[in-house]
């Protein structure tokens, strides 16, 4: 547009009235100019002045408002001039930014996106010669101003159903500004002030199937955003499950089960008294640091608006003690009162140990080695449920030595001796160490931890019986004093005739394990099974034995002694051989008369032998392997003539011992 300086005739009353005006024009001004917005304004000068306003007409200035107007984003505005010039609106231009370009007498436009937004205006100059604050030389004048642009606020909102069913919503906007204020409409019921964005509860109206939450900027005509919400089916929960409690060196850690992962709900891990603490839904293990062992604990199912109460069962934690004194170790635990237990578990390393009764406090393991450490805890069953004591490790110790050992002492078949200790020791870790005395020599024997303890004291006599003692040691370095001597029953056997048919024994009682002995003679096979006994009688000795059977040529003697408290020890095995006789005839004369017809072999513990005849030409005539073989004096059942023959007896004893005889026999008639 181009503007036209015109000659004007003015009157004095259009004067007056101008200076009249000039004061309100230059207040107008210096609200309406707030400073150079664009670098060809014209700053200061009367006139410059418009003003904003919805499509409706409501203003959107503010009054008494610092710094920029701010307008919504996307809306249309009005722009009005307020200069007060008497300038026809035809003849004033609009534009936005600081060009100039593009501007036009249309004052309705539309706000850009969010950022600073610059509107600018263009009119004619009524004092072009200027003067009254007016520039000279000016036909047309431009004024801008500054706006800030925002975009209507869109509230995030956090929605949680409250009660079963529900019948509240607790409702939150969780990206709340201080200079945003709110406002929520349930169902089709009337707005009401969200006063507290962080959340707060709200009543469901009968019939409601969702609600909106409107926001608007404190500082912004007409820029409201809001954001609609549609209720949904609510979740269910049932209560939830405290399976584990147990006891870590810095808390407890507590085992869930049958937690509901939706907002809607929330769970609690409550002490007996005091403030609880959130536990995740998603969580199937929790860590409670620093919690006392003094309060018991439930894990509590609720909502945001505290309508839901629904809890686990009650668990409280055990706190276990361990000491130790004497080669046995005292547990000793405590638990708050308020979950109902039917039995304790007590675990050495992580094994079953024991299980003791609900009301028990106390337990002492008896069955420790000196030295060795243990670890302990303790489980109080509570249904299905259990708290887990904090596992307690303890070292056994023994300030006392154990008691001297004592022995029994007792040979074996193979006449070595095999010593028992009477009592087994307290503490299994101990070292049994053995000595064995002969006469005046005594020898300590190898350690070992085999039971018996087996021991081959060699040639023994009733005058040199093997006597045995002991002391133990533990792991603590405490040794018991020596043990009495234990000595077993050592037996002496001598045949007393020539055929060893009358044997007389002799033997030293037991001795340091026990009295009142009583005696049986056993006589055994060679296999050293039991063929016979017999009680003997330790009145005086020696003591002949009883007669032995005719068809043994060695005799195998045990003494087994039993003392008044019914001690069973044996003696050493002792050995009498008797000697094999054998009696092969000089001659015999097979005539039928019934005296010497055949050729037998006689003799006593023939078992093993072999009798061969030969000729006067070394022919092989006759053989026998068995007594009941005889030889009638024929040869392929014809009489032999009279002659002499030779023969080859050869014979084992039971020994083992070879017997070999040449002779020769005469066949007569």
């Amino acid at each position: 547009m181009i503007y036209e300086i015109r000659p004007a005739r003015v009157g004095l009353a259009m004067m007056l009235r101008r200076f009249g005006l000039l004061g309100c024009l230059l207040a107008l001004a210096a609200g309406a100019a707030r400073g150079q917005v664009c670098s060809l304004d014209d700053v200061g000068v009367p006139g410059n002045c418009f003003q904003v306003y919805s499509t409706s007409g409501q203003r959107l200035d503010l009054n008494g408002q610092s710094g920029p107007t701010v307008l919504c984003a996307g809306t249309q505005i009005r722009v009005r001039y307020c200069g007060n010039e008497g300038i026809p609106r035809t003849n004033i231009r609009y534009g936005i930014g600081c060009t100039g370009t593009n501007t036009d007498t249309v004052t309705t436009l539309t706000v850009p996106g969010a950022g600073p937004f610059v509107i600018l205006q263009q009119r004619p100059n009524p004092f072009p010669a200027g003067g009254n604050g007016y520039p000279p030389a000016r036909l047309g004048l431009q004024y801008s101003r500054s706006f800030e642009v925002r975009t209507p606020p869109v509230p995030a909102v956090q929605v949680r159903y409250c009660g079963a069913p529900f019948t509240q919503v607790f409702v939150a906007v969780t990206n709340a500004q201080a200079n945003i204020r709110y406002e929520i409409q349930l169902g089709n019921g009337p707005r009401q002030p969200l006063t507290q964005p962080t959340g707060a509860a709200y009543t469901v109206p009968a019939g409601a199937t969702g609600l909106t939450v409107y926001a608007n900027y404190t500082d912004v005509l007409l820029c409201e955003g809001s954001t609609p919400v549609t209720f949904s089916a609510p979740p269910t929960a049932g209560a939830p499950v405290l399976q584990r409690l147990a006891v870590l060196p810095t808390g407890l850690a507590f085992t869930f089960s049958g937690l509901v992962n939706d907002p809607s709900f929330r769970y609690v891990l409550e002490p007996d008294a005091g403030a609880g603490t959130p536990v995740p839904a998603t969580s199937t293990t929790f860590e409670l640091s620093g919690a006392p062992l003094s309060s018991c604990y439930r894990l509590r199912l609720t909502d945001a608006c505290n309508l839901l109460n629904q809890s686990s069962a009650v668990l409280c934690p055990v706190d276990l003690q361990a000491t130790s004194a004497d080669r046995q170790n005292t547990l000793s635990w405590s638990q708050p009162a308020g979950s109902t237990v039917t039995a304790y578990d007590l675990l050495r390393d992580g094994q079953p140990l024991t299980t003791v009764a609900a009301t028990a406090r106390q337990y002492i393991d008896q069955t420790v080695t000196c030295g060795v450490t243990y670890r302990y805890q303790v489980v109080a069953r509570s249904g299905a449920a259990a708290s887990v004591s904090a596992e307690r490790p303890v070292t056994t110790v023994a300030a006392q030595a154990a008691p001297a050992p004592r022995l029994t002492a007792s040979f074996r078949p193979d006449n070595s001796v095999e010593i028992t200790p009477l009592s087994a020791a307290a503490d299994t870790a101990s070292r049994l160490l053995l000595r064995r005395t002969v006469g005046t020599t005594t020898t300590e024997l190898p350690f070992t931890r085999q039971r018996p303890v087996v021991d081959q004291p060699g040639l023994v006599t009733p005058a040199q019986v093997p006597c045995y003692a002991g002391r133990l040691t533990d792991p603590c370095g405490n040794a018991s004093a020596d043990g009495p001597s234990a000595c077993p029953p050592v037996l002496a056997a001598v045949a007393t005739d020539r055929e060893g048919n009358r044997i007389d024994l002799t033997w030293a009682e037991p001795a340091g394990q026990g009295s009142g002995w009583r005696y049986r003679l056993l006589l055994l096979d060679e296999a050293g099974q039991e063929l016979s006994s017999s009680a003997l009688s330790a009145t005086a000795q020696p003591v002949q034995a009883p007669a032995p059977p005719a068809d043994r040529q060695v005799l195998r003697y045990r003494l087994e002694a039993t003392s008044a408290a019914g001690l069973v020890v044996f003696s050493n095995v002792v050995v009498v051989t008797r000697k094999l006789l054998v009696a092969i005839p000089t001659a015999f004369s097979p005539n039928g008369d019934g005296l010497n017809d055949v050729l037998e072999i006689k003799g006593r513990f023939l078992k093993a032998f072999s009798f061969t005849l030969y000729d006067r030409n070394g022919v092989e005539v006759f053989r026998a392997t068995d007594r009941a073989q005889t030889w009638d004096g024929r040869i392929r059942g014809t009489l032999a003539a009279p002659q002499v023959f030779s023969y080859r007896f050869e014979a084992v004893d039971e020994t083992g011992q070879r017997i070999v005889q040449r002779a020769t026999v005469t066949l007569l008639r």
